[in-house]
């Protein structure tokens, strides 16, 4: 498969962030699409949040492989200390410990497409795309715009509609046109407090005329939008968990007692799907900063916004406020995305019977152009693409290179020098 293939000269990805496909599946254009193409429902990894996603959705790889887990860190849990600042504070953070991988408008330049990525707000998504189609030029091209959509859709149904027209007559019949979206609102029940139960558990001690935590006598806390952190000595500022056997049984208490013992005071339903080791869900050389625990909540609950920044609510469990939308540390299924795309290589109105990584979206964008791809987390969708296409083209199943770059080389040996192994 050589880096352009022949058929197709033109691609355009359409990539609505923040709406469902059932939202807008009654316009003319998407039904069109749909009867051409293929679709699939995308399931982001935990911790969800509209950062994590993006990263997942533009590079094909796991946020984790370079070092970022959520977009809110306790600041001890950064190598950027801040002189006179509490280390558990939480801040927000939007990059990684190491450098971002290469994103897809990258892999397409390197494999000899000319490449146009933009983003628009919605009531600007129909002049961008008028703009990029003024814009032709003269050999291959893949143009990509993003817009994050307001909630409400059927604002902007008639720009979209326009835009879906201009991309489709753009591309033709042999080009490849994708419509993305990488999240959606979940409407959520129930806020929960983490750090709420840890205190009633007896895992954080608090003072009692003041709240504020007493970090010697307190073994773990909760932050963020699924971080769930033990209170280890020699890690944490005021760190009281000896490593191995003490930190173990911590762990492995958290990771049995949450989902067992937090539930809905009305009706006595779990509210934690599950608690992950960070070994579960990860294995890149950025273990060593990500969260102890990771917690995901069953559909319908979040963590309150208090619990977020490591906090407390008067109660454990607050009702949101009426129509209030959640983006973050909600269970992967209740902000599920999509993908519906059409190209000569893509099955006509095929839809996958199970929801697809959030991450194969690259390597299938990049299968269908016929471009190769290595270090990616999943590989093509092939429930997408239509048989004679794989018989030619077969998806590899081995997607990750061989070797690690200097770069990495670099940093693993650090890691390992920092824990005293050379």
């Amino acid at each position: 498969m050589g880096s352009i293939d022949k058929g197709i000269q033109r691609s355009f990805v359409l990539w609505l962030s923040g709406i469902s496909l059932n939202e807008i599946d009654t316009l003319a254009e998407v039904k069109d699409l749909m009867e051409q193409g293929a679709r699939v429902e995308l399931d982001p990894s935990p911790i969800t949040g509209p950062q994590a996603q993006h990263y997942q959705a533009l590079s094909g790889r796991l946020p984790a492989h370079f070092g970022f887990f959520d977009t809110l860190m306790p600041l001890c849990r950064l190598p950027r200390p801040q002189q006179g600042v509490n280390g558990y504070t939480v801040v927000e953070e939007y990059a990684g410990r190491g450098p971002a991988p290469k994103m897809v408008p990258d892999l397409l330049r390197a494999a000899g497409w000319m490449v146009e990525y933009q983003e628009a707000s919605p009531p600007e998504l129909l002049d961008c795309v008028r703009g990029l189609m003024q814009a032709d030029a003269p050999s291959a091209t893949c143009k990509i715009v993003k817009s994050s959509m307001a909630a409400d859709v059927s604002a902007h149904t008639t720009a979209l509609r326009e835009a879906l027209h201009m991309t489709r007559s753009w591309v033709g019949e042999t080009g490849l046109l994708a419509l993305l979206s990488d999240t959606q609102p979940a409407t959520v029940g129930r806020f929960a407090n983490i750090n709420n139960f840890l205190a009633e558990m007896g895992v954080i001690e608090r003072d009692e005329q003041k709240g504020l935590v007493n970090w010697p006598n307190s073994l773990a806390y909760y932050a963020g939008h699924g971080q769930l952190w033990v209170n280890l000595l020699g890690r944490d500022p005021q760190g009281v968990v000896h490593p191995q056997d003490e930190y173990e049984e911590v762990c492995a208490t958290l990771a049995k007692a949450l989902p067992s013992k937090l539930r809905a005071p009305e009706t006595g339903a779990q509210v934690i799907e599950r608690v992950y080791r960070k070994e579960e869900l990860y294995s890149s050389e950025y273990l060593f900063c990500a969260p102890d625990l990771v917690v995901v909540f069953k559909p319908g609950y979040a963590p309150s916004p208090q619990s977020t920044r490591l906090d407390f609510d008067e109660e454990t469990f607050t009702v949101p406020a009426a129509g209030m939308k959640v983006l973050a540390g909600v269970h992967p299924s209740n902000v599920r995305g999509f993908l519906l795309a059409s190209a000569p290589a893509l099955a006509a109105g095929v839809s996958a019977p199970e929801p697809a990584p959030l991450s194969a979206v690259v390597p299938t964008l990049l299968h269908a152009l016929g471009v190769e791809y290595v270090d990616m987390d999943n590989p093509a969708i092939a429930t997408l693409f239509s048989p004679p296409y794989l018989e030619a083209h077969p998806i590899r199943a081995h997607v990750q290179a061989q070797e690690l770059s200097e770069e990495d080389e670099e940093l693993v040996i650090n890691r390992l020098r920092d824990l005293g192994y050379i």
